[in-house]
């Protein structure tokens, strides 16, 4: 069955230009007089222009109040989060009115831990498998890496630079990978329009920056082949920064580095159920073979 919108464009079409070619639909403009002939046309397309920029000007203005109210948002939802990492790291014993879901059509999780420790082991490494495009950056030699990982955070920036930055937070027992205790992404996005108002398209990315990793040794570098020393697939590439100039590998690593902070960082018990699954249809944005394996393949880049 048609919609509305579908319906009028099927029955019109027959007798307006929308079952035209893009050849007849030049023709047709031409002998209608739509393009621009005179003096005074092109000074109307001129005076369009400017309201077209003046447009641009509110809507980055816009997205700026926009970027500046999340960031107050997420200040106000830092309390939960941090609440969130003391339960799932066994820091914090919820109290029987607190384990009482408060909903009437979600069914309450009757599973029971097999060990009388609190706490969720591995419970970041579960969520971050849920997702399709990030489970195929995720190998093998990587998992006993990723159960060290005990929570995932969001710092928003406003000032000097406008981005974000995901922060992942790793145990005592990462230590024999490397030295860190933090890995972090920072994504420098820009939301004013630059020279070219008229052809602003919104916030636009403007670069992705990486951590340096100090790796106790190449046998625990999970990014190399501890045999030949060669790279090899690893989650780890995520945190090293793009040297390449391309716009296409940028925009994939921003997809990635989006969707976790737009959704696996404010809804991790959902993908860590899978029950988010079950209401929304997934979509990994298309993101195929190729374009993992350039995220993966990054060599030594720019860090923070």
């Amino acid at each position: 069955m048609l919609s509305s919108s579908e319906e009028l464009i099927s029955t019109s079409s027959d007798n307006s230009s929308l079952s035209l070619n893009h050849g007849d639909q030049l023709e047709f403009f031409c002998n209608n007089h739509f393009l621009p002939t005179t003096i005074n046309d092109n000074q109307c397309i001129d005076i369009l222009k400017d309201l077209q920029i003046s447009y641009n000007q509110l809507e980055s203005q816009y997205l700026k109040s926009v970027h500046e109210l999340e960031y107050k948002f997420q200040e106000k939802c830092s309390y939960l989060f941090e609440k969130r990492s003391d339960i799932i790291n066994g820091k914090y014993e919820p109290n029987d009115d607190e384990c009482q879901l408060k909903t009437d059509f979600l069914e309450t999780n009757d599973t029971q831990l097999s060990n009388t420790e609190f706490g969720i082991p591995s419970f970041w490494l579960q969520t971050l498998k849920q997702v399709p495009m990030i489970s195929d950056l995720i190998k093998e030699w990587d998992e006993p890496l990723l159960k060290c990982l005990y929570n995932i955070k969001l710092q928003l920036h406003i000032e000097p630079i406008t981005g974000f930055t995901l922060e992942f937070y790793f145990n005592e027992q990462s230590k024999k990978y490397f030295t860190n205790d933090i890995l972090t992404k920072f994504y420098e996005i820009q939301i004013e329009p630059d020279n070219e108002v008229l052809s602003y398209e919104g916030t636009a990315i403007i670069r992705s920056i990486g951590c340096q990793i100090n790796w106790i040794d190449t046998k625990t570098n999970v990014t190399k082949n501890s045999k030949t020393g060669e790279l090899q697939s690893s989650f780890f590439h995520f945190f090293t920064s793009t040297t390449i100039n391309d716009d296409w590998q940028l925009a994939t690593d921003f997809q990635i580095g989006h969707y976790i902070r737009e959704n696996i960082i404010p809804k991790a018990i959902l993908y860590y159920t899978g029950e988010i699954f079950d209401e929304y249809e997934y979509d990994d944005g298309d993101i195929n073979e190729q374009q993992i394996s350039l995220i993966e393949q990054v060599g030594e880049g720019e860090h923070l």
